[in-house]
């Protein structure tokens, strides 16, 4: 005999498998960001394990990137038309990437919150979830208060 308590327990676990994860790889991932603010260029290299990630047909590439004795979590979630970002930390991050439209976004950092544009001046998202390997090449303005903050490139690879 099937008891109210268990039913309810089979009924949630039905419900959670249609939010689980679907596929997780392991990747290796090679970045390279280009910053320019202010007149003054920086440029950062990143060598860091990381995952793919399958989950209700998106695809989303998650690593921590570690500078400075920090370590960053770090997600995009993959499309073809857009590409989003998602930094955690001290400073929070969580960028909208399209190139049809700007898109409009806040910047967590210690000192409160900053609203800003993100405008896309290039984007490409290229991955295969078969092979489970792929590149994003992507060059961005960040502005607050119709002030521009600064110019910013990323190049991602990423193989299985």
């Amino acid at each position: 005999m099937e008891t109210k308590n268990s039913y309810n327990q089979d009924k949630m676990l039905n419900e959670w498998e249609a939010f689980n994860i679907k596929r997780v790889v392991p990747v290796h991932i090679q970045l390279t960001t280009t910053m320019e603010q202010d007149g003054q260029r920086d440029q950062y290299h990143f060598d860091e394990q990381g995952q793919f990630v399958e989950l209700n047909g998106k695809y989303y590439l998650r690593y921590q990137e570690h500078q400075d004795g920090t370590a960053t979590p770090v997600q995009f979630r993959l499309g073809t038309d857009q590409l989003h970002l998602r930094r955690s930390g001290i400073r929070e991050t969580d960028f909208e990437f399209q190139l049809s439209a700007p898109t409009k976004t806040r910047y967590r950092t210690e000192y409160g919150i900053i609203g800003m544009l993100v405008t896309t001046n290039r984007l490409a998202v290229e991955f295969d979830p078969q092979d489970v390997n792929g590149s994003i090449d992507l060059e961005y303005q960040l502005t607050a208060n119709e002030q521009l903050i600064g110019t910013y490139q990323v190049q991602l690879q990423f193989a299985a």
